[in-house]
């Protein structure tokens, strides 16, 4: 099996693979930037089993001579191809950080409280479509208040998401589980979507708590907070949010 794995939430699901699955790893893919990761494997892999990502005929080909069963998407931020996802013998599963169907593509946690829900993270077959194939396994997260924003959510859905791949491939990589078929359609969101939801018109009348779940959502890195526009001028705003009771 091939594993595809970024940032800090892949890397926690690949230690718990070293530590106990280690034979299961054929090769592990990883973006040009994630430095973090490479660290981290090089006293753990052979660095031969260390594939570094590019959209190129030599990549595809080096995938194709490992042979592997399944491709696993641990929190993988780049798009797989219809050329890579018929690699692989079982199909190629994925880990998305929504309750599927809901809130498909980018930004999952800002649409998630935007609109009150649901919340929770999905492992899924990945198909063409993206955040679109049949449903594997699901945990819903219930208890979300205002005091959540945007940066909280992320953290939460981290957290479930590590915890769900532990409790399940044991039986992910023997490929001997349900699939339910995604019975809701919805639309893929694309980063732009969320950039032009947080831009306020200031003559324009809005619902209190769809603002204050607006900035809520829009709580997190690199840009926080909703903006707009007076005098040839950009603002932007924060809010806080405390329990008073």
């Amino acid at each position: 099996m091939i594993f595809f794995v970024d940032g800090i939430i892949g890397l926690n699901i690949l230690k718990f693979l070293i530590k106990n699955f280690k034979k299961d790893i054929q090769a592990i893919v990883l973006t040009k930037s994630d430095i973090l990761i490479k660290n981290y494997l090089k006293k753990k892999l052979h660095k031969s089993k260390i594939i570094t990502w590019e959209k190129s005929n030599n990549f595809q080909k080096k995938l194709i001579s490992i042979n592997p069963n399944k491709f696993f998407l641990l929190w993988w931020p780049l798009i797989l191809k219809k050329n890579l996802l018929k690699i692989p013998k079982y199909g190629t599963i994925n880990t998305h950080p929504s309750y599927l169907p809901h809130y498909k593509g980018r930004d999952p946690n800002f649409w998630s409280i935007l609109n009150n829900g649901p919340y929770g993270v999905t492992i899924h077959k990945a198909s063409i479509k993206i955040d679109s194939g049949n449903i594997l396994f699901q945990k819903k997260i219930n208890k979300i208040d205002y005091t959540i924003d945007g940066q909280k959510l992320y953290k939460i859905n981290a957290v479930e998401i590590v915890k769900l791949f532990k409790n399940k491939y044991k039986i992910l990589r023997k490929n001997n589980f349900t699939k339910f078929k995604m019975n809701k359609k919805s639309k893929i969101k694309k980063r732009n979507d969320m950039i032009k939801e947080c831009e306020i018109t200031l003559n324009k009348s809005y619902k209190a708590e769809y603002l204050i779940n607006l900035m809520r959502a829009k709580n997190f890195p690199p840009n926080n907070g909703v903006t707009f526009k007076k005098k040839g001028k950009i603002y932007s705003i924060n809010i806080k949010i405390k329990k008073i009771k």
